[in-house]
């Protein structure tokens, strides 16, 4: 019988979901099943793993779905200190027993982990919301609005970036000697990233820097002494500063010159 008779059935229905959790090349596949459960290629571990009720709605916020899960779970170990700098995606699917078709009833990503207990609570949101957008984001200031490194900015990452090694972390601070090679405040603005695992990269605002000294703003879990790093400049979104550190002014998407008066301002003397 194909899914679709299966779910009309009244008597031949058996329903197995499948939850499939995905950062970048790395993939966690469990079932709610009592059993290990290989489909589609795949094949998904057991574990009592449960969702809330699927909702359609208009409003974004309102169709969010919440899985329940143990607190040993890999996705909610990840959490556990602060969320992953890089977004996990969820798919929910499901199958019949006896049956090999799949069908996906539900996909997004997971915006929050709630603990309670011996239980992991994830809430996750539609991939609808990625696209939501800002209409109109420029403005007009003096500035910049482009993204560091972004395709509007049009910095290379490669061109700045500087490669050391953890000589310590302590709390929020990372001391790498490459970073004593810049001015104090090089780097501050920038991020920091190392590999979590192959092709896995974590990221960090580094919201100080002081000679080997800098100051991430959340804590570097998974970094140690003797990591290699990656430092990427900051940039403080001032002509200044786009000029003479990345000598980028023909980019630069802010308005400098603009007058301190303001000519709508009611005043009949401009």
């Amino acid at each position: 019988m194909t899914y679709d008779a299966r779910e009309r059935s009244a008597q031949d229905g058996q329903p197995i979901e499948l939850y499939t959790f995905a950062r970048d090349t790395l993939r966690w596949r469990y079932t709610s099943a009592d059993r290990q459960v290989t489909a589609a290629s795949a094949t998904f571990a057991p574990s009592p793993i449960a969702r809330s009720r699927i909702e359609s709605s208009q409003q974004l916020s309102r169709a969010t779905i919440t899985i329940t899960a143990p607190r040993e779970l890999e996705i909610a170990e990840m959490h556990r200190v602060v969320a992953p700098s890089t977004p996990i995606t969820v798919l929910v699917q499901q199958i019949h027993a006896g049956d090999s078709e799949v069908a996906t009833i539900w996909s997004g990503r997971v915006v929050a982990v709630d603990f309670a207990g011996p239980e992991a609570r994830i809430t996750c949101e539609p991939i609808v919301t990625s696209i939501k957008r800002l209409g109109l984001r420029r403005v007009y200031q003096r500035s910049c609005p482009h993204v560091l490194y972004g395709s509007a900015c049009g910095v290379s990452r490669t061109a700045y970036h500087a490669a050391g090694t953890v000589a310590s972390v302590s709390g929020l601070q990372v001391n790498v000697a490459a970073a004593a090679a810049q001015p104090d405040g090089y780097f501050a603005g920038g991020y920091l990233q190392f590999e979590l695992a192959p092709s896995i990269f974590e990221r960090r605002f580094i919201s100080g820097h002081v000679g080997d000294a800098l100051t991430v703003a959340a804590l570097p879990q998974g970094l140690a002494a003797g990591t290699t790093v990656t430092l990427f400049p900051g940039c403080d979104h001032t002509l200044a500063t786009c000029s003479g550190k990345f000598s980028n002014t023909a980019n630069y998407g802010g308005f400098p010159f603009m007058p301190t008066k303001n000519p709508f301002g009611g005043d009949p003397i401009y």
